[in-house]
């Protein structure tokens, strides 16, 4: 069924995956457990829709999964109406391929863009960096720059605004230039850290990730995020949750840390 609601913020779900040291994205489904040593993931774009614009905050998996992304999330977004046509802005948080595959797919043996009316908003040093780097998968290395020759582009910096009501902050973590992106809408105020603070089981624990760029510097703007969020009471959002993509802190103990609650799309923008 279509959904009409004019203004809402909503997770649209591409899919649970175990994910091994190999970084493929083995389907599996949610309430199913990981392979030995691999990571629960899933994946979930957001999707603001406002008056004016039509917002994605991270673009899914695309063609870098086990099967192509991009008919679902054509799925995922004529459930509200909409088309890949659209979408007015997409705002990365950093530059993994299960953040940014969604950007562009291949069609009879050559790279497309997904949304060729929207810009996208991305790091501007994160985005220079991925220039200089030596990318040895050739598929990865095609992809990049067929972006960079034919995408539309707003290169960010630390505390700008590329969109009313919207501000980026560099945290870095889980990468060099990492993004957190502030949104203000409607009067509710929501954050998404990408995968700094991916899932809601991150919350209360302290732990550095050998996965990320600086293990430290992640769990420090963990903490720094929880707090501002919860000062703020601020909706997260969380790429990779499973089951509660979207939630707001409710209390805090000193002891037990913080308490969630889940938020639906539509108590999220009225």
């Amino acid at each position: 069924m279509t959904k009409t609601n004019k203004e809402f913020v909503s997770a649209l779900y591409e899919g649970t995956f175990s994910v091994g040291s190999d970084h493929s994205f083995k389907p599996i489904d949610k309430d199913d457990d990981p392979d030995k040593g691999a990571l629960k993931l899933s994946l979930n774009p957001f999707l603001i829709k406002t008056s004016d614009r039509v917002i994605l905050i991270d673009s899914g998996a695309g063609d870098f999964a086990n099967e192509p992304h991009f008919p679902i999330m054509q799925e995922n977004l004529a459930e509200f109406g909409l088309t890949e046509y659209d979408v007015t802005d997409i705002i990365l948080s950093h530059l993994h391929s299960d953040h940014i595959g969604g950007l562009a797919y291949k069609e009879n043996g050559h790279f497309e863009m997904s949304f060729q009316d929207a810009t996208i908003h991305v790091s501007g040093k994160e985005w220079e960096k991925m220039r200089d780097a030596d990318i040895q998968d050739d598929h990865l290395s095609l992809f990049f720059t067929y972006l960079d020759t034919f995408g539309e582009f707003n290169f960010l910096d630390d505390g700008d605004s590329p969109l009313p009501g919207i501000t980026v902050e560099e945290i870095g973590g889980h990468t060099e230039f990492h993004l957190a992106i502030f949104a203000d809408i409607n009067d509710v105020g929501y954050v998404m850290a990408g995968d700094v603070l991916g899932t809601k089981g991150a919350i209360n624990r302290k732990y550095a990730a050998k996965y990320d760029f600086d293990g430290k510097q992640s769990m420090k703007m963990r903490e720094y995020l929880t707090k501002r969020a919860y000062e703020e009471n601020r909706i997260f959002m969380c790429y990779h949750e499973t089951y509660t993509p979207l939630f707001k802190l409710t209390s805090f103990d000193n002891k037990k840390g913080y308490t969630t609650e889940s938020v639906t799309d539509y108590e999220s923008i009225r």
